[in-house]
């Protein structure tokens, strides 16, 4: 009896949906501290206190945001 190559095509797919999830958040988070260190958004003082208070605000909306796709990015898989 000859053994079939290769991964399961659910485990393929489950270990795909791992390396997604990963990526994107790690691309979120690289962004988001780009974005907040580089320009100086995340630090008090560098601008006026509502322009950081609006960069947090975006951050914390975003990461909902990329929470929400991750759930429902596993939910769909599940039913």
């Amino acid at each position: 009896m000859e053994q079939e190559q290769g991964w399961d095509p659910e485990v393929s797919a489950f270990f795909i949906r791992i390396i997604n999830a990963i990526a994107i958040t790690l691309f979120w988070m690289l962004t988001a501290s780009t974005i907040g260190l580089y320009a100086g958004l995340a630090i008090p003082g560098e601008f006026p206190i509502w322009v950081t208070v609006l960069y947090y605000l975006l951050l914390v909306l975003s990461f909902v945001a990329l929470i929400r796709y991750l759930r429902n990015a596993w939910k769909k898989h599940h039913k």
